[in-house]
């Protein structure tokens, strides 16, 4: 081929390029081993665990309440190896969260300790006595619907 039908054939591609070029968004560093190149160092998690103690007990004793109600509902022997199996898995739930927060660095105390404090949500302010019923509501309403479960039993047994 001649040059002169090259540049032809060349020159609408680089205007075709160049018009591509203020389209695209550049991606830098995308190369086939990028252990080379230094990343900037990252900022650690700073959510924490603004819940006080007394809000995890709290859980904890609901679904402690639950698990001994289906127990007694079911007369022990029935349902203990399955009753056996959800304490083990509510164990990893709370246990899981307590192994997490010991490796976390320290975290300040919780706002939620004195009469009248707020917790910053990402829906707007909190009170104290609403972000315990938002916590706790779920684990009592399990609660009570064990007990149910078990006065059911006792009666019609």
């Amino acid at each position: 081929m001649s040059d002169a039908v090259l540049r032809t054939q060349v020159a609408p591609l680089r205007e075709y390029r160049d018009a591509l070029s203020d389209v695209m968004v550049p991606i830098a560093g995308l190369e086939a081993n990028d252990n080379s190149t230094l990343t900037p160092p990252q900022q650690p998690e700073t959510r924490m665990f603004e819940l006080p103690a007394s809000v995890w007990r709290a859980m904890i004793a609901c679904y402690a309440t639950f698990l001994i109600a289906l127990l007694g509902a079911t007369g022990g022997a029935h349902a203990a190896f399955a009753i056996a199996i959800s304490t083990i898995y509510v164990a990893m739930f709370f246990g899981t969260a307590r192994v997490m927060l010991r490796h976390a660095p320290p975290q300040p105390g919780s706002p939620l300790k004195h009469r009248g404090a707020i917790l910053q949500t990402a829906s707007g302010c909190l009170a104290r006595g609403e972000v315990y019923g938002q916590v706790l509501i779920v684990p009592a309403t399990i609660a009570v619907f064990g007990i149910g479960i078990c006065l059911i039993s006792a009666i019609l047994m």
